[in-house]
């Protein structure tokens, strides 16, 4: 009786010593989720603003995982922040940048194959196999596309209607049109009629020109075709009136369009987007597309979301890009930008 008495104590007080031991180890793992660290191009506040309703979308799906999305990497030249990130072996594990990185990091080893969890993906099939291609290097997947970035002609109408200047079409008119538009104050240029970038990465607002001259920079075959004809009349014409009426600028900056600073610029859709909703330019904003010499055409880029070499948790890197190219998030992307363009239209 006695030893029987003694094993029930002993089992009792096991199973109190699990009952507290349990909900402690049930808290640590509440307070110790997956965390993904997430670092993307750009430095505009609305597409921020987006990205974290998307990341409050997905943690609440997925209790168990968080997502650091670094906002100090916002407004520092994504190139700096990977490059200091990847040399310390602490790169992210999610890296939305654009269409030029491919090669570069995949190269490096900085962005790794997700052919593995993309080709279990059931939203694959969803995706158009131009924006696929896009992410695609040497026989494998390594990016997948979350948002097309065409460059448009971008003009304040206030000004142009000041100055009674019509929306230029061809290239005569938008040379025409910017010495036109160009304020210049003790022999310095105060506002561009036309700004254009003279320094910096891609400089795909040079492509637009190139392309609108007819021109590529591979022929069918894929070969190289940089130096056409074609392309030096484009960066002739550039080099004729710009000195005139530009205001230089490193395209890793901020565009001086977007601080009042010029008439009419080249810009992709998603860096105007603050522009159109800062209501101090409420109705002076219009976009066309860009005026063009012998073919209308200008250049669009696509960003994409990466699962970075440094990364623990490359499943649930995935798992996050998956849900941030849903139908749904897209849909919503697709609302903002309808209603941004409503504003234009206004």
């Amino acid at each position: 009786m006695r030893k029987r008495f003694v094993k029930i104590i002993s089992i009792s007080l096991s199973l109190l010593v699990l009952a507290m031991v349990m909900p402690a180890l049930a808290n640590t793992a509440a307070a110790d989720p997956i965390e993904l660290r997430f670092v993307r191009i750009g430095n505009d506040k609305p597409e921020a603003d987006f990205w974290a309703d998307v990341i409050a979308g997905y943690e609440a799906e997925r209790p168990g995982v968080k997502i650091l999305y670094d906002d100090a990497a916002i407004g520092e030249p994504i190139e700096t922040k990977l490059n200091v990130l990847f040399a310390a072996n602490a790169g992210p594990d999610i890296i939305g940048h654009g269409i030029l990185s491919v090669a570069q990091r995949a190269q490096l080893g900085h962005y790794i194959p997700v052919d593995e969890w993309f080709d279990a993906w059931d939203g694959a099939s969803d995706m158009m196999d131009s924006v696929l291609a896009n992410g695609y290097y040497k026989g494998h997947q390594y990016g997948v596309g979350y948002s097309a970035t065409p460059y448009i002609f971008a003009y304040r109408t206030d000004l142009l209607e000041e100055a009674g200047v019509s929306v230029p079409k061809t290239w005569d008119e938008l040379r025409d049109a910017s010495r036109a538009l160009t304020v210049t104050e003790n022999g310095q240029i105060t506002r561009a009629g036309f700004v254009f970038p003279m320094k910096g990465g891609n400089m795909v607002e040079y492509d637009v020109f190139v392309f609108g001259n007819g021109a590529r920079f591979m022929d069918e075959d894929s070969n190289p075709t940089i130096d056409t004809t074609q392309a030096l009349e484009a960066f002739e014409f550039l080099a004729g009136f710009l000195p005139e009426v530009n205001i230089p600028y490193d395209n890793n900056e901020t565009n001086p369009f977007l601080k009042g600073a010029a008439a009419m610029t080249l810009i992709n859709n998603v860096a105007l987007r603050p522009m159109l909703e800062n209501p101090d330019y409420a109705g002076k904003i219009g976009v066309a597309a860009p005026p063009w010499n012998t073919e209308q055409a200008t250049f669009s880029g696509c960003n994409m979301l990466f699962v970075g070499r440094d990364s623990k948790y490359p499943a649930e890197a995935f798992d996050f890009i998956t849900y941030a190219v849903s139908p749904e998030v897209e849909l919503k992307r697709a609302r903002i930008e309808r209603a941004c363009n409503a504003q234009v239209a206004a």
